[in-house]
């Protein structure tokens, strides 16, 4: 890291204050088009399409947007797009949640493949996506298993940068960043810079990110302390990539290394450290006192494309990774738990000329994971996964209509050391339609159906998870109650079945120079759907065979906390139905004053009764912005409302307020240099604000009021 660091003096040392200030003017207006939607292009999608022309909802953040709303986590990073939550593992992990989905159902990507992390599994480990050198962040709501597979039958997350060039550079090109949070003490900055002849071109980046435990307003934890900040919520993150990549006439070859170092605190466990009288005295809770995880990975990328390869084919697309990914959960000089993951897949996409009038693409995809754990908290066995998949995607216009037709088919392997599942031969279709009513108006419905593999947590996991303060079994498991109190639990060898996933969505879009308004209503009928059921049943009470399991009523007994157990959630299996909206909308008042408004609303039922676990809470938001030539600004109000629907031995979560408020100025004198600075207030009225997703509700509420100041150069 030192040596990217020498580098990156060297070169902007050397670079034109000239040049700067002039690629930092086309920067700004085209972070500032209120046209965005029309030019970027979904790196998501195989057939080039933008965000007007997909029948599917699809969110792009980028430029100055994306800074503003740049956090450690992708999930905090993306919290108020409509559509989109954060699980909240306080605020050192947060996955994205797409329309009440996450998880397993929620394909996080880099640059079109797999992370290679372990975030899917638990919400408490990170995603290790760097946001804060990307270029933009694609968000797929609903269904996209045609072209990511079974993983994200509840959308997508692809995180683009250009860390293995795909278009010819000419010069130098990149850009710095720093900031600061006052509500933990975040320091952070960042750089990417691309170089480049028109032949060659050579990427390095880099970050490093350090953050105390953060504020909150006054609130009462579980064991009726009154705290003003979340404990052991600290982070420090580092890392860096070097690409390259070599452009030939009709086409190009790059590959990449990234290294990726993060520490983070593990708030979720609980440390009873009392005497015979009470509490021991001791420092609170400092962030090197409590559990925290010890996190490495290593991602090698290789991507090329070929343009006309040969007849009938417009464009060859390849892409690969390997990933070799671990952390380790440390408390005090001990390792508790260790998780490891190796991940290899493997892209091809050919966009072939039309047929019959018909454009389209056909791709095959192939993917490895093996996982292994070991610890304390290895509550799932060593784990494999090999997936295959092979789809073709089209679309015709004809007039003002635009169609689209997918087929996906996928076989996956699913196995532990303890057992060998049946392979799951998994199919997906879709129809897109989008009427172009005028020249600013379009009507879009998407039909979709879509069927998942289980993930193995869902399926294999048995035993204690601290973090979460829950015992974990999977579908393969059973519990019997045995009348008095105590339950025996044992395997059944049980056919799990496929979720299958029948969705409609539909959307209307009105774009003028003055007013734009997006909405869109969807139904999701999932059949098998697996969820984690709250059981009420304590985990003290749980007995097993000693031929079964040797961590299942072993642990429960001789690691619980103070003999008290944790809550048992039970994967199961059930028929469900989702449905709610996303609706936003702008209105520009003048040339210098617009509104900004948004609501999403996801409600989540069993079809035999009863509301899904978890599930966010509906959200109402305004925003008034203000753009002058040197500088813009925005002030606006989102409102939670309570979450009353709650699935059995779930708690009710409290509505709530954020006022937030930022300002980003462009000044004469700063020009030459490139630089834009900055200003953000966050939860301005210092609101007690807990996320209904979390686990951690209780414990580790939302940030209080925060106040961030940052300086970005582009050149």
């Amino acid at each position: 890291m030192k040596s990217l660091n020498a580098i990156t003096l060297a070169v902007l040392a050397a670079l034109p204050a000239s040049a700067l200030a002039q690629a930092q003017q086309q920067s700004k207006e085209d972070s500032r088009s209120n046209k965005v939607d029309e030019t970027i292009v979904i790196q998501a999608s195989p057939l080039n399409k933008t965000p007007l022309e997909s029948a599917q909802p699809v969110n792009i953040i980028s430029g100055d947007e994306l800074k503003l709303k740049q956090a450690h986590s992708l999930g905090e990073t993306l919290a108020l797009e409509p559509g989109i939550n954060n699980t909240h593992f306080a605020s050192v992990a947060g996955s994205p949640i797409i329309r009440g989905l996450g998880g397993p159902r929620v394909k996080v990507t880099q640059n079109g493949l797999d992370t290679g992390d372990v975030s899917r599994g638990s919400p408490d480990h990170a995603v290790t996506t760097e946001t804060s050198t990307a270029e933009q962040i694609e968000v797929l709501r609903g269904p996209a298993t045609l072209l990511y597979g079974s993983g994200a039958i509840g959308g997508v997350v692809n995180v683009v940068d250009e860390r293995i060039p795909s278009a010819p550079v000419y010069g130098l090109e990149g850009s710095v960043n720093v900031n600061y949070d006052s509500v933990n003490n975040g320091r952070g900055g960042s750089y990417d810079m691309t170089v480049g002849n028109g032949d060659w071109a050579l990427y390095v980046d880099a970050h490093r990110r350090l953050s105390d435990n953060y504020d909150t307003p006054d609130f009462i934890n579980d064991e009726g302390e009154v705290l003003d900040h979340v404990e052991n919520s600290f982070v420090d993150s580092k890392g860096g990539t070097v690409g390259a990549s070599y452009q030939f006439d009709n086409g190009y070859f790059g590959i990449s290394y990234q290294g990726l170092y993060q520490e983070y605190g593990i708030p979720g466990h609980e440390h009873h450290h009392h005497d015979e009288a009470g509490h021991e005295e001791e420092p609170a809770h400092a962030e090197a006192a409590g559990p925290f995880a010890d996190l490495e990975q290593k991602r090698w990328q290789i991507a090329g494309e070929l343009r006309d390869p040969f007849s009938g084919f417009e464009v060859i697309e390849m892409r690969a990774a390997l990933t070799d990914y671990q952390h380790s959960e440390i408390e005090g000089d001990t390792v508790g738990t260790q998780f490891k993951n190796q991940q290899k897949e493997v892209r091809l996409t050919a966009r072939h000329a039309p047929i019959a009038g018909w454009s389209g693409a056909i791709g095959f995809q192939w993917d490895s994971a093996d996982k292994t754990a070991r610890g304390e908290e290895a509550f799932t066995p060593d784990a494999k996964r090999r997936s295959q998949g092979v789809f073709w995607v089209v679309e015709r216009e004809i007039d003002n209509h635009h169609v689209d037709l997918g087929i996906r088919q996928e076989r996956t392997d699913l196995s532990s050391t303890e057992l060998a599942l049946n392979t799951f031969n998994a199919t997906s279709l879709s129809a897109g339609y989008m009427y172009h009513i005028d020249d600013a108006s379009s009507f879009s419905v998407n039909l979709s159906h879509s069927e998942r593999a289980p993930s193995a947590t869902e399926v294999f996991s048995n035993g204690e998870h601290f973090a979460t303060r829950t015992y974990e079994l999977g579908t393969l498991y059973e519990l019997h109650d045995e009348g008095n109190g105590e339950y025996h639990l044992h395997q059944e060898n049980t056919d799990i079945k496929l979720e299958t996933s029948n969705n409609i969505d539909v959307g209307y879009h009105f774009e003028t120079d003055r007013v734009h308004v997006q909405a869109n209503v969807f139904y999701n009928r999932v059949d098998d759907f697996i969820y984690e059921r709250f059981t009420g049943i304590n985990s003290t009470a749980i007995h097993t065979d000693e031929h079964h399991d040797e961590h299942a009523g072993e642990a429960a007994h001789d690691h619980a906390h103070d003999g008290d157990g944790l809550m048992v959630v039970q994967f199961s299996q059930a028929d469900v139905n989702l449905y709610g909206y996303e609706l936003e909308a702008d209105y520009r008042l003048t040339d210098a004053w617009s509104v900004h408004g948004f609501s999403d609303y996801t409600r989540a039922e069993l079809r035999d009764g009863g509301d899904l676990p978890r599930i966010p809470a509906q959200r109402v938001g305004t925003e008034v912005r203000y753009q002058a030539t040197h500088w813009d600004g925005a002030i606006g109000y989102t409102r939670y409302l309570t979450q009353d629907k709650i699935a059995a031995n779930e708690t009710e979560t409290d509505g709530f307020g954020l006022l937030n408020a930022h300002a980003s100025f462009y000044p004469n004198w700063l020009a030459q240099y490139g630089a834009t600075v900055y200003l953000k207030g966050e939860n301005l009225t210092n609101q007690l604000g807990r996320v209904h997703s979390s686990f951690l509700k209780d414990d580790a509420p939302m940030a209080g009021r925060n106040f961030k100041i940052g300086v970005s150069v582009t050149f």
